[in-house]
């Protein structure tokens, strides 16, 4: 395991450190532009899916909580984490409430794993940790906020602002304990993320060039390899399994493997990027149109080399796609479908009327989310 307290930091000279606190808000400035393109193109359209209403969710009425502005969710294993720019809610699979707090938050923001939510305010310098016990951590960091993820694991990478450096990566323990740090000069950090197998950190980064992925050891603290995309904005990037992770940008997805080496890439052949989901079990789900709108269009899986695993054809707006396991299941405006890893459809459902976001949970059963409920379905 990591030793607690490990560094590894890159030189800042002092001509640089007289441009940190502008840089600092450049970093903000470009990782809120990327979280609201994955927001709000985060959508796109299907034909149908069975899902059959759950008997018990129908007696207990679905799951309720408080709407709000800037709403987001997550799943918190078989529970559902919900925050809001007063405060959030962690709800069990039952949809009782293991832990609530009302805040103030400008830019409410959540990750989770199977145990535990994190809720922070992006560019804050705090975020809470709570678990379904109902037992909550608060975690103070010492810059601006720029994006923390959790493992599923529960190994927690807070990316920070840091005077000196022009970000901090924090690398965190499920006890929640520092285990290592990393210190950026070179590039903006847009987010990093713990391998599903806890020994290595892969980091998003973005230089006046073009984004970087930097791959680190949290063994021996040292670098394992860094990809550079010249001229290329990646949005977003994600282990996908033990031996693989993926980055996107809104022209291509690229591969690679554990230790760092390329493996593929797929280009979405200039249509435009509507929607992903980077959750399911060795494979990568895309829906990409030829419109702006993303109103028709195209949805494809993808293996851990970039080989397209299967495809199926979109036909109205989307809005949600959530994978887990070897599942897909899609929410658009006339209905959602249910979709096997290689894209054979397994059900549809057409009442969808309401509900904004759909987030697929393990053993066959989904959360449909609208403002202030959520029903669960099985199929």
């Amino acid at each position: 395991m990591p030793e607690a307290g490990k560094k590894s930091k890159e030189k800042l000279s002092r001509r640089e450190r007289r441009r940190v606190a502008v840089w600092m808000i450049a970093a903000v400035v470009l990782l809120a532009a990327a979280a609201a393109t994955w927001f709000f193109r985060d959508r796109f359209g299907t034909d149908g899916l069975s899902l059959t209403k759950s008997p018990e969710t129908t007696a207990a009425g679905g799951f309720s909580y408080d709407s709000g502005s800037d709403q987001a969710f997550a799943s918190a294993g078989q529970g559902l984490a919900v925050v809001t720019a007063s405060g959030f809610e962690l709800l069990n699979a039952d949809g009782t409430v293991a832990a609530s707090r009302v805040m103030g938050l400008d830019c409410p923001t959540v990750a989770a794993c199977a145990d535990y939510a994190v809720f922070y305010d992006l560019g804050g310098t705090s975020c809470v940790i709570a678990d379904a016990s109902g037992e909550t951590t608060d975690l103070s960091v010492s810059g601006g906020i720029l994006s923390v993820t959790v493992s599923e694991d529960g190994y927690l990478a807070v990316a920070a602002q840091q005077t000196g450096y022009r970000a901090l990566v924090t690398v965190y323990s499920p006890k929640h304990e520092a285990i290592y740090e990393w210190y950026s000069a070179s590039a903006w950090v847009m987010s990093a993320y713990v391998s599903p197998d806890s020994r290595s950190l892969a980091v998003l980064s973005y230089t006046s060039s073009g984004s970087k992925i930097i791959f680190l050891s949290l063994t021996s603290g040292t670098e394992l390899a860094s990809f550079a995309a010249s001229g290329t904005v990646l949005l977003g990037m994600r282990w996908i399994s033990s031996g693989s992770l993926v980055a996107y940008s809104t022209e291509q997805a690229l591969f690679f493997d554990a230790d760092g080496s390329w493996s593929g890439t797929y280009s979405f052949g200039g249509q435009y990027l509507t929607g992903c989901s980077l959750d399911g079990d060795g494979f990568a789900a895309f829906a990409v149109s030829q419109y702006p709108s993303g109103t028709s269009g195209t949805l494809l899986t993808l293996n851990q080399d970039g080989s397209v695993r299967g495809t199926a054809e979109l036909k109205s707006e989307l809005l949600s796609i959530s994978a887990s396991g070897n599942e897909l299941l899609v929410l658009c405006s006339g209905g959602a479908n249910l979709y096997s890893a290689s894209l054979s459809q397994k059900g549809s459902l057409s009442d969808v009327a309401g509900y904004k976001c759909a987030l697929l949970r393990d053993h066959e059963s989904a959360l449909l989310l609208a403002s202030d409920y959520a029903e669960v379905y099985k199929f």
